[in-house]
């Protein structure tokens, strides 16, 4: 005979729940992050989701709310994904110029294993479906600035490094080389005939974003009395704040790791 607690258990989880309960939320998502990518937020439907994960949609919306909670979860998961683990870090290096090169050997490698992620950041910023102001924070890259922020200041001080350039700086640079490698393989082709996604070019873009980055910190260019290129929004208190933890955090290799990594 079936008590009621029975009758709730069969209610609250159907044949189709329990056939696919072995799929995990992250499997989703991985996914999902192909298909936003390849389709736009618009053109994914939830339904060609579940199919190609095997999770039925009741489960989708139960482990992600709707199809903009699945999508704003896609994003932060691109976004950690492109971030530089602590161990391929060189947190005790006092050479900066080898520094600056092992991050970037690092973000090149993470760019390189997750060309979905790229993708789909460059999909949300063509065809925004949040709207900057409403949109919480994807991911903070505050321990990537402190960290190069450090880096920074000691080759300006040992004057390897010329001064009023910034993390901010050196991101967007590196930025830009790696998303053009994305956004523009078709017309690199079609133009010039360079495959900027083949084995030898991916290692010569590496070769080239290490050597511009190098150069732009390294040149003899007379200072235009600019103290960047570039800066942050809320930039005016927390850069300052910023700046000051990286200069504390000078000789202490130990407190930077404190700083820089913490488990969430």
């Amino acid at each position: 005979m079936r008590t009621p607690l029975d009758t709730a258990a069969h209610h609250a989880t159907s044949p189709e729940d329990t056939a696919t309960s072995t799929v995990s939320p992250d499997h989703v998502v991985e996914v999902a992050m192909r298909a936003f990518a390849e389709r736009g937020f618009d053109d994914t439907k939830l339904d060609a989701i579940s199919r190609e994960s095997g999770l039925s949609k009741r489960m989708i919306h139960y482990h992600f709310g709707d199809k903009r909670g699945l999508y704003q979860q896609c994003l932060r998961t691109a976004a950690n994904l492109l971030q530089v683990p602590e161990g391929e870090l060189q947190l005790d290096t006092d050479v900066p110029v080898e520094g600056v090169s092992a991050l970037i050997n690092a973000m090149w490698d993470r760019f390189v294993a997750h060309p979905v992620c790229l993708r789909l950041l460059v999909m949300e910023n063509y065809r925004a479906v949040f709207d900057p102001a409403e949109a919480s924070p994807i991911e903070s890259v505050a321990p990537m600035t402190l960290y190069l922020d450090r880096l920074l200041l000691l080759g300006q001080d040992s004057g390897a490094f010329r001064p009023c350039i910034s993390a901010q700086d050196i991101f967007a640079l590196i930025c830009a080389i790696v998303f053009f490698r994305s956004t523009n393989h078709a017309p690199m082709l079609n133009l010039y005939g360079i495959d900027l996604t083949n084995a030898a070019n991916t290692e010569g873009m590496r070769r080239l974003v290490i050597d511009a980055v190098l150069a732009f910190l390294t040149a003899q260019i007379p200072d235009d009395g600019h103290p960047t290129y570039l800066t942050a929004e809320a930039e005016d208190s927390d850069r300052r704040s910023e700046k000051g933890a990286a200069s504390n955090l000078y000789d202490d290799d130990s407190a930077l790791n404190d700083v820089l990594f913490i488990d969430e």
